[in-house]
């Protein structure tokens, strides 16, 4: 293992501990800070093709964006998985153990929304049966709204260690070269340190969300050395 996968498997555990402490009632009271300032902003509004995460616990919560945005007449992508070989070589649809691809979806509304199964990691996304067209098949993404184990403020991000949303920013440019679609983390305070060590396949982000101002969790660094 490599320096950096070894000091970010460090910071996952510790991030883990940190996230722990925070309870629900705080979680909501940042997740409903963050998503005001999303919709709030001028690059929310412009937006018309927006990539959202379905949010699970320990991250900012993102139903209220999502509602907004279908709201406001926006086409809405969710993550899931495309496929994935298991060990009985049969195609999987959903996250799984082992998954690689995500793809993002189109959501058609509100119902199919709250209509979500859990999969694995208590991850919502569309069951395999349904057929939601892929953002690619008609044209790239204005917005792409993404999360995070941690986060720095200039937007370097540590994700859970699978590759997802690396993989995904660098297929988007592959696919629509000419279009860069604004790239967005959204935090709790608890997840903004002051820095992640970075490898050459590590996207950054172009900004990130959270509530305040003050980097809450800036010991990492100093247990890590």
């Amino acid at each position: 293992m490599s320096v950096i996968k070894e000091v970010k498997a460090e910071l996952r555990h510790f991030m883990k501990t940190c996230l722990e402490k925070v309870s629900a009632e705080e979680t909501k009271q940042q997740s409903e800070a963050v998503c005001r300032k999303v919709t709030d902003s001028k690059w929310f509004q412009d937006s018309k093709r927006i990539s959202i995460y379905v949010s699970t616990t320990g991250e900012i919560q993102t139903d209220s964006i999502i509602d907004t945005a279908l709201k406001m007449g926006k086409e809405v992508f969710i993550p899931q998985v495309r496929f994935v070989f298991n060990l009985r070589i049969k195609l999987e649809f959903q996250f799984t153990k082992g998954s690689t691809a995500m793809e993002m979806v189109r959501l058609p509304d509100q119902k199919s929304f709250y209509s979500l199964p859990s999969t694995l990691w208590g991850i919502r996304q569309p069951d395999p049966s349904w057929t939601w067209e892929s953002y690619h098949i008609s044209g790239p993404l204005d917005l792409i709204l993404a999360p995070g184990v941690a986060f720095t403020p200039d937007g370097l991000r540590c994700g859970h260690g699978k590759g997802y949303y690396d993989r995904f920013f660098s297929t988007h440019s592959s696919n629509f070269p000419l279009k860069s679609p604004l790239r967005i983390g959204l935090a709790l305070r608890q997840q903004i340190i002051k820095n992640i060590p970075v490898s050459e396949t590590d996207i950054q982000l172009d900004d990130v969300i959270y509530e305040g101002e003050k980097i809450v969790t800036d010991g990492f660094m100093e247990i890590s050395k």
